[in-house]
């Protein structure tokens, strides 16, 4: 079946979303179908847009129409969470960007987006799966961290653990015991570096004085493990740098939302 699409404004932010929906032909399973959720659609979505796995699959992806500019001025805001105080504070790389409003974006996915998902296709609910990337995966963390949301697969490939000195890391420590259980995923690559300051428009310089991130990614896994009610696994990706993790980690999304749930402790 060919993917629709459908736009939606989040009145709170004034951004317009652009949904690109696939569902499988024929008629769904009995408890309905595995949903994968895209953040940054605009990029994710054409990874995904000829895997055999849409067959098998419901896959939402949300872009903001494919303007560079834009997309990346909306998505430092919707993705990333507030200061302390839950107030709204400029990007700490890109001052001009203005940062903070997952608030709000939680609350459009969950009124807005999801109610009209349901709409359009018959849903299994034990398996509902949110993928993001780099500030998306931020996001990802954040709702894991609000429980507000009814996914039970959360995805975050290279989240921005750096983003306001880890601030994601302070609404984590409200974490205690979920109420429902909670399977989180988190990816990333074995070649992967932060960099305090933005890149450089040079082109052929490479940069330097990169902080290699997976450690932080295996003190993520090795913290939020010990949570009760959530099951962590972490996928390193070998050689793989920050750009090349947003391909290979949205075809394992895919992968991973289509594979039943897996039972017991698998925090390896």
């Amino acid at each position: 079946m060919a993917p629709q699409t459908h736009t939606l404004t989040d009145a709170a932010s004034g951004h317009q979303h652009h949904l690109t929906l696939s569902v499988p032909g024929g008629p769904h399973p009995a408890m309905g179908w595995p949903l994968l959720c895209l953040l940054d659609g605009d990029w994710t979505w054409p990874l995904l847009q000829h895997a055999p796995l849409l067959d098998r699959v419901v896959v939402l992806a949300l872009g903001y129409g494919g303007d560079k500019a834009l997309t990346t001025r909306c998505r430092a805001y919707d993705y990333t969470p507030p200061d302390k105080q839950g107030r709204r504070w400029a990007d700490p790389r890109v001052p001009a960007w203005q940062g903070g409003g997952a608030p709000a974006f939680t609350q459009f996915l969950g009124e807005q987006v999801l109610p009209w998902l349901q709409r359009q296709a018959a849903l299994n609910p034990a398996a509902l799966s949110l993928f993001g990337h780099s500030y998306a995966g931020l996001f990802v963390l954040y709702a894991l961290a609000r429980q507000a949301l009814p996914f039970s697969r959360l995805i975050a490939a290279s989240p921005s653990l750096w983003w306001h000195d880890g601030i994601i890391h302070h609404y984590l420590d409200g974490l205690d015991a979920l109420p429902a259980p909670r399977r989180l995923d988190i990816i990333a690559g074995q070649a992967e570096a932060w960099y305090p300051q933005p890149a450089q428009a040079t082109p052929g310089v490479p940069r330097t004085g990169g902080i290699p991130t997976l450690p932080a990614m295996q003190t993520l896994h090795d913290r939020l493990a010990r949570l009760a009610g959530l099951s962590v696994r972490l996928h390193p990706l070998p050689e793989a740098g920050h750009a090349a993790v947003l391909d290979a980690a949205t075809r394992l999304a895919l992968t991973l939302s289509a594979q039943p749930v897996p039972s017991g402790d698998w925090h390896k």
